[in-house]
């Protein structure tokens, strides 16, 4: 084997972030930490600072400019591109000009709403982050390993007024003795009900879209994701014992 050839396993991988914000600052520290060779693509002047004080690697170019496009490497060397915006119409349109450029680059993105992964998939993503399937697996990892979990919720959740919380439901309150589907969750209060933990079926989590309509006993948990005031209102409700007038969730 030639000296100047490196393994396949060995070659850095080069990749294209393109956004900038948190997500994007993770993602971009985890790939830099496995030697990959990142990109960072904004025009965001402020995001561009951050990144220069942190000695990332970054790029001011159009996404809308084929050719600009092109002079990142794709159709060349780009191996796989990070579409990261916060809007899916800037998503929608990169995903489309990246696969014009170059079919076989692989693109992962994130969907920003409930009707948006079915547009990007069609635009050409081979992977969509469904970010209620990333709080699901968290809540896994809550149950099952508190330390991994600690890890997420600061740079999940560290520096935003949303949170994910486990509640127990106490002896006595309106919660205590109904099942899921009388409850009046997500009418009185602006939260996602993420699943349960039922305790006389053990300690496993289980996702509220299982479909089973489990009774609520004491000592059960609620989990659910939402703002920080809401999950206070919540517990604090059980905890005061309201009488709260209940319906199908």
């Amino acid at each position: 084997m030639e000296s100047s050839k490196l393994p396949i396993a060995m070659k850095k991988k080069k990749v294209l972030i393109f956004g900038c914000n948190s997500l994007v600052n993770e993602v971009a520290g985890e790939l830099i930490s496995r030697k990959w060779d990142i990109t960072i693509v904004s025009q965001d002047k402020e995001c561009v600072k951050r990144l220069e004080a942190k000695k990332m690697k970054f790029k001011d170019v159009d996404y809308t400019d084929d050719e600009q496009l092109k002079s990142l490497g794709i159709g060349k060397n780009v191996d796989t591109i990070f579409s990261f915006f916060e809007q899916d119409a800037k998503n929608v349109y990169l995903i489309i000009s990246a696969k014009n450029i170059d079919p076989d680059v692989l693109i992962i993105t994130l969907n920003q709403s409930l009707d948006s992964p079915d547009k990007l998939r069609a635009a050409g993503a081979n992977k969509v982050i469904d970010p209620y399937e990333i709080s699901g697996r968290k809540v896994f990892s809550m149950i099952k390993k508190p330390l991994i979990a600690e890890t997420i919720e600061h740079v999940v959740f560290g520096q935003s007024s949303i949170n994910l919380a486990e509640i127990e439901i106490t002896e006595n309150s309106f919660l205590d003795g109904q099942s899921l589907g009388e409850a009046q969750l997500t009418k009185n209060y602006n939260l996602i009900l993420l699943g349960v933990v039922d305790r006389e079926l053990g300690n496993e989590f289980i996702f509220r879209l299982s479909g089973i309509d489990h009774k609520l006993d004491s000592s059960d948990l609620l989990v659910v994701i939402g703002a920080v005031d809401e999950i206070e209102k919540l517990k604090n409700d059980i905890s005061s014992d309201q009488n709260i007038t209940t319906s199908e969730i």
